[in-house]
């Protein structure tokens, strides 16, 4: 998603996105009581801030308690990089469940793939079979994850 120009946010919805940041499990009622709004502008509020694309809602699954105990990122670089084969690409590993997360970036390869899968079996099984139907591809190369220490989905440039 590109933006053209960062939307401007005051003081009060600065505060709202850092009090969902901190707990997003906050009712509406506990939100409006924390930031000192009514019912009405709160609601407005978070209207604009999701419909500007500014928030967005989501599920995290904690991996290891549904039996994804593996996560590892893996570094691709495709063998061309035009846009034909970047979207193809794209697509491909897009429709695989175990690639959480896919990332076009600069540098020493062509994409950052975040996956996560049951153990080192199942990750075997992933680059062998899955990857291996991938024209595209030139080089793999893995990074496998221990802990998570820190995780966030985002912050507020001040």
């Amino acid at each position: 998603m590109t933006v053209d120009h960062p939307i401007d946010l005051d003081r009060t919805d600065r505060r709202i996105i850092q009090c969902l940041l901190d707990n997003a499990s906050l009712s509406n009622a506990e939100l409006a009581d924390r930031v000192g709004l009514t019912a009405a502008p709160l609601s407005r509020r978070l209207a604009r801030l999701y419909n500007s694309g500014i928030i967005r809602q989501a599920v995290i699954i904690d991996a290891a308690r549904v039996g994804l105990g593996l996560q590892a990122y893996v570094e691709i670089t495709l063998d061309r990089t035009t846009p034909q084969v970047g979207d193809r690409f794209i697509q491909m590993v897009g429709r695989l469940p175990e690639v959480v997360e896919i990332h076009a970036v600069a540098g020493d390869f062509d994409f950052l793939l975040k996956i996560s899968v049951r153990d080192m079996a199942d990750y075997k099984r992933l680059i062998w079979q899955e990857f291996d139907h991938l024209a595209e591809i030139k080089t793999i190369r893995s990074t496998m994850v221990f802990d998570s220490p820190k995780m966030s989905y985002g912050h507020l440039p001040e």
